[in-house]
Formats: C-alpha cells, structure tokens, sequence
C-alpha cells in the first residue's frame, strides 16, 4: 500500500458529464466530475478522490425573441465546462426553456397543494413596477401596524397593502395572514370601496388574494368573504373605463392634451390589473359550486370580451393567453359552450390561432378543439379557413401540434368537413407526413385523419393512382397495421382505382392473409382485396384460384363460431367479387364453397347485412348464362332462398331478391311457375288484410256488420294457412319459421290492439 506522506504533487481534472434544463428557472444545469488525484515525487498516484458537482446557468434574458443559435453559442462560451460538440443539445434546450412558461415555485413543506399559473415571474416584475418597487421590508411583527394603514388616505392606504403584499410573497407567511380574518375583511373593503381610485391599490390587493388563491387550501377563506364576486366587478368596472377612454382616444383628446403616452401606461396597468384578477378567479373556480355561480354571473361574457381588446401593447399575449385557457377549462360544460357559441368565441379564437405568440395559438387551438364535439359548432369551425395555419402547427413537435392534428380530425368526422379539407393541401401534406414518420405504429391521429378523408371520391382516387398505395401497402403488411390497411381500403372503393387487377398487389394481400393471425388486420385486408378485385376481370383473379389454400382458407373462416363477425362479412364481401367474374365464378362453385354460403345463410339469418351480401354473392352468380343454368338445377336451395325473402322487411333485401328471381324465372319455366303462385298468394293476402283491417277500424254498427267483419276474418285466418301450406311446399330452403311475416300475426295484433 502506497504511503501517502510521500504525496507531493495534486493532480485535478474536470469531466463533463451532461446538461439538462433547470425543472423551475430559467436556466440550464451543467453536470460534471471533477477527479483530485495526490501524485508523489516520481509521478506515480498515491491516492485519489471522485465527486460530481453542477452548475447552474441562468439565462434570465431569454423571450419569444430570443436568437436560440446565437444564445447557445454564448453559453458555450462563457461556461469553458460545455464542449462546443454540444451546441445542437444546448440549442434544443434552451429552445424547450423558450417554450416553457415560468412557474414559480412551490416552497412549503405542509400540505397545501400548490395551483399551477404561468407568467408568474412577470406578474411579479409588474407588481414591482406599478408600485415602484418600496424600499421598506415588511415584517410579520408589524401586521397590524399594516393593518391600520388601511383606513388612512389613499397614499396611507397604497403603502400598507404594498406591506402586506411583501408578506404574502412569502410562503410561510400565508397560513398566519389567512387565520386574520380582520386582515381579509379589510382588504375586501378597501378594494370595493377604493379600488378604482388608484391601480397600485387595486393591483396590491388583487395580488395579494393571488397568492392565497394558488393553494387550495386558502379558498374557503376568500369564498367566504365573497372575493370571487367583487373582482368580477372590478372587471366589469375596467370595461366601462376601457370603453370611456377609447371614446376618448377616437375623438382625439389624448393627442391633443399630450396624454397618449400617459394612456399606454394606463392601458398596461390596466391589463395588469384584468390578467391578476381572472387568476384568481380562475384558481377559485377549482370549486365545481363556486364555477357555476362564476357562470350564473355572467364569467363567459367578461371573458369573452377580454379578446375584444384591439389595443396591442407588451401584455397583451400573457392576457389573451390566460383568457382563452380559462375558457378551454369552462368549454367542457353545455351550458358553457353554448354561451360562447352565442357570443361569437369561435371567430375570435380563430383569429387568435395566428397569433405569434405560441402559447396563444395553442390555447386557441384548445378552445376550438373542445367546441368541435358539437357537429353544427365543428362545421362552422371548418368553415373558417383555419387549415393553412393548422398545417404550420402540425409542422411542430410541440402540443400544439398535436392539437391542430386533433382538431382537423374532428374537422374531417363530417361529410362536409371533409369537403372543406378536401380543398386545401391537407391531404397530401397527411400522406407525406405518414411516409416520413418513423413512428411504429404510425401515430393514431394523422393516420385516423387520412382515413376519414379517404371516404372523399376525389381524394381517395388519388391516393390510389399515386405511389403512395404501393409504398403503405408494403408498410402495412411488414407492420401487421390494420388502420393502414384499412385506409388503402377506402382508396380502392372506387372505380377509378388504377390498382385493380394488380395481380401483384393482390398477391402480396393473400400471403399477408395467410401469414396473419389478427382479426382486425385480417378483416381489413380481406375488404381491401375485395374493393380491389370489384372492378377487374377474371384475370385479376388468377394468382388466388393459383393459391388453393386461399380458398380453404375462407372456408374454413366461414364456418360457424371459427372467426369473429367482421373477418367472416369480409370474406363474403371477397367472394362477391369474384363472383362478378364469369371464369372465376365457375372455379369458386366447384371449390364447394356455394354449401358453405347456404349453411352461412341460415344460422344469420337474423342479420340483414349478411343475408344481403350471400344473396349479392348468387345474385352475382345468376347473372352469367351457363352458371345460372347450374345454380337452379343444382343449388334449388339459392333460388327457394330469394323466394322465401322476397318479402322481408328489410328494402335492399327484397330489391336483390325481386332481381334475382327475375333471372331465375328466365332461366326455367318450372321455377318461374312457382314463383308467380308465391307472389300471387303474397299479393292476395295483403289485399285481404287491407280489406279486413278497414272494415275493422269503421266504427261499430249492427250485428250485420260485425258478422261480415268475422266473416272476413275467417276467410283471411283460412287464406293464410293455405298461404303457409304453399310457402313451405314451394321452398326447401330453412326451418318452417320463415323470415316471411304472416298475415295471421298481423291480424291477430290487430284484434288486440281493438
């Protein structure tokens, strides 16, 4: 072991490690390691010491404004701890800080839950400023010294709340002030009585009852002296002024008399004053009870014309910004949001949307994104020509991007939305933005957006005529998306997409079938093979007859209780289109796959989207010469089918059941004899229970008319077991209980209701 009295050198060195943002001021943090080593007479270490240390540097003049590269690249050089490596870091965070809004911080040890405001510093610097910033330190001690400057002059009055507002600065200090109700009580006097006489005294007091605002806990106090109440009539006070001094400024007199300088100041102390007092208010309304009365009070209208405000000075953005998160938190409520639709909050918060002051655009964006779940507010929305400044937000990585991303979606849920966007370059931005992302899974927003906008013929035309279908089919499929399937899926619904009979694309969407385990994704690349085969030839379909396990594959799927309702839907929807082709039509019934449809049929009989789609898939069938000659001579059950559903009560059925049954009378005269008996005894039983219902419904006259009215009824009761007897005999498709309605159950519901 090395002796360390022979230590005679001291060798120290200094690593950097990393560098992070300060979590409450404005100012970044420097990690590092300093290493001390003793070094004896020959060089050799006799021993050593490792400790990490930071350092703090405050970038206190960083704004809006601020030139992020030229900032970073000062800090670098004033700290010799950075290296200049580090610049593209340095310049991220203090472009997070730029973004960041100040806080102040929390420093009690109790209980108390602080509430979060930003801008904090600068109601501070304001506050000092509007009271030029006394040179007297207040002390606890001295309280009621405080106290009894409240009903002196006003001058006497402006230094004591200035005190007591540097007590209330200090944290330990808020318990003991709010346990004095007489402390409370005066200042709400002072400031109902003499608040408009002078801004410092109004600001002081206002500022005062802020501190105790931003811990719940002190609220009950405030409340009970009805604190909430009187700033809003300070505000409304303030309106008034306001308008007094625009008459004013219009007429000219400011110029005239020299006082539009003393005007501006006056217009910021001002806005100081509104922005203090809807903090407070906007902290009290934590309280569900005490926001309502807020509501009853009338808190949307001052708000609301708190953006009216056209005079444009330095805290103007703090104001707008304050306002329009107070009414992002009020737009959750009905009563609320119509109110503010009434009062015109959406044209004015579009406005604000381009503001430059970021955290305006994205509270704006807030706003009109909580009124955007009503559907006649979301049209109107869209209908303000917002997109271009959407698109810049969705550019950034910023919640205000995500915001806009959510907006448009909510923009795009209605048909006329989504026609309005369809204007813009929104969609190609949508489809550009999905390629680029390296995101895996694609972000559900953007994606979600591209797929309502799909449901547009012209924008899903050209999504499926660009390369853009080929390159998020291959996504797809490599990342098992459902969702990008399914947006491909809406493309090709239309006829005009370039992409059918793609033997290629087609390929690749059954080896993805196969390979698949998941429902979802099977579901919507089983739709997407049919949108795309609905339109092709015969040929288009050559690579699936090629792949016969395919076809064993859906009719495996198709069986009873083997997949999930929308995997089974999907795979009838394939096989309707390939049963608008002649060849392939001929290939799928002798696959075997026409039993498996029949079977398919009669357990769902009860969903009417299922029913209709087996009856397109033979209607699809008949419509081809030789193969509808097979269908009646070998499938009878497809032709007693549509007969037995000729009359169901869903339309679409009885539509492509009354086609059908046209061709397949055509087709065979033994068939269409059977099908003119059923559809005369259909017709004859309706005219019969017409008759019986009118004679039933006259008023009650003689024994005659009620023994004609039996009568009627019998030779209907009689008619429609004959019609029963026919029904089966005519059909040997089902159980006897047929999807058929009997005119029997309707005339007996008739005679009770009677």
């Amino acid at each position: 072991m090395c002796d360390s009295d022979n230590a005679q050198y001291l060798k120290r060195r200094i690593k950097f490690d990393s560098i992070d943002v300060h979590p409450i001021e404005k100012a970044l943090v420097v990690f590092y390691r300093i290493e001390a080593m003793l070094l004896s007479s020959d060089g050799e270490p006799v021993t050593g010491e490792k400790r990490e240390a930071q350092k703090m540097i405050k970038v206190q003049s960083l704004n809006s404004s601020t030139d992020i590269n030229g900032l970073a690249k000062e800090v670098i050089h004033q700290c010799k701890l950075i290296p200049s490596s580090r610049l593209n870091e340095v310049q991220q965070l203090l472009s997070y800080l730029q973004a960041r809004p100040d806080s102040k911080p929390a420093n009690m040890n109790d209980k108390f839950r602080p509430m979060t405001s930003s801008q904090m510093m600068r109601n501070d610097e304001m506050a000092d400023i509007i009271n030029q910033q006394m040179d007297e330190q207040a002390s606890m001690g001295k309280l009621e010294a405080y106290i009894e400057l409240l009903y002196e002059e006003l001058e006497g009055k402006i230094r004591g709340t200035s005190l007591i507002l540097q007590l209330a600065k200090r944290n330990e200090n808020l318990q003991d002030l709010s346990r004095n109700e007489a402390l409370i009580g005066a200042l709400y006097r002072v400031l109902r009585e003499d608040g408009r006489k002078h801004y410092a005294l109004a600001v002081n007091i206002a500022f005062t009852f802020f501190y105790f605002t931003s811990y719940s806990s002190f609220h009950p106090i405030l409340t009970r002296f009805k604190v909430g109440s009187l700033l809003m009539e300070i505000v409304r006070g303030e309106f008034v002024r306001f308008e007094q001094w625009e008459s004013e400024l219009n007429l000219g007199h400011f110029e005239q008399d020299g006082l539009h300088r003393k005007f501006q100041t006056a217009l910021l102390q001002q806005t100081f004053l509104i922005r203090t007092c809807f903090y407070v208010l906007l902290h009290l309304s934590e309280d569900p009870g005490v926001e309502d009365k807020m509501r009853k009070k009338g808190i949307v209208s001052l708000l609301i014309r708190t953006l009216q405000r056209k005079h444009i000075h330095s805290s103007v953005n703090e104001l707008n910004y304050l306002v329009l998160t107070f009414l992002q938190k009020l737009s959750i409520f009905g009563e609320n949001k119509d109110e503010m639709a009434q009062l015109g909050v959406i044209e004015k918060a579009a406005i604000l949307v381009d503001s430059p002051h970021r955290l305006v655009q994205d509270s704006a964006a807030r706003v009109l994104y909580n009124l955007s779940f009503d559907p006649v507010l979301r049209l109107r929305i869209g209908r303000l020509g917002l997109l271009p400044s959407l698109i810049r937000m969705m550019l950034t990585d910023s919640q205000g991007g995500n915001i806009a991303w959510a907006l448009v979606y909510q923009i795009s849920l209605d048909d006329r939305g989504r026609i309005l966007i369809s204007r813009s370059e929104c969609f190609s931005f949508v489809l550009e933005y999905l390629l680029r992302c390296k995101e895996i899974p694609l972000p559900s927003i953007p994606l979600a957006l591209a797929v309502n906008l799909a449901h547009v013929p012209k924008l899903a035309t050209e999504l499926s005529q660009s390369k853009y279908f080929a390159l998020f089919l291959d996504l797809a499929i490599a990342n098992q998306d459902a969702v990008l399937i399914k947006l491909l899926r809406n493309a090709a619904g239309h006829a005009m997409s370039s992409q059918s009979s793609n033997p290629v694309v087609m390929d690749k969407l059954v080896d993805a079938i196969l390979k698949s385990s998941g429902a979802y994704f099977n579901s919507e690349a089983l739709g997407l093979l049919a949108n795309l085969g609905e339109f092709s030839l015969s040929t288009g379909w050559e690579t699936i007859f090629n792949n016969k396990s395919f076809l064993r594959w859906i009719d495996q799927h198709l069986q009873p209780g083997t997949s999930p309702f929308d995997v089974q839907l999907s795979a009838v929807l394939v096989l309707r289109s390939i049963a608008a082709a002649p060849e392939a039509s001929l290939q799928l019934i002798e696959s075997g796959l026409v039993s498996t449809l029949l079977n398919l049929l009669r357990m769902q009989q009860e969903d009417d989207e299922f029913v209709l789609q087996i009856l397109h898939v033979f209607y699809r069938f008949l419509r081809h010469g030789e193969i509808c000659f097979i269908i009646v001579n070998k499938f009878e059950d497809i032709p007693a089918s549509f007969l037995d559903l000729m009359t169901d009560q869903n339309l679409e059925v009885r539509k492509v059941c009354e086609r059908g049954l046209m061709l397949i009378a055509e087709a065979d005269a033994k068939w269409e004899e059977r099908i003119k008996n059923e559809r005369f005894c259909w017709h004859n039983a309706q005219w019969l229970e017409a008759i019986a219902k009118t004679n039933l419904l006259s008023s009650p006259g003689t024994e005659d008319e009620q023994s004609i009215a039996g009568s009627v009824l019998d030779l209907c009761v009689r008619h429609a077991d004959l019609l029963d007897r026919a029904s089966n005999s005519a059909s040997s498709f089902g159980s006897p209980e047929s999807r058929i309605g009997s005119p029997v159950d309707s005339i007996d519901a008739l005679d009770t209701q009677i």
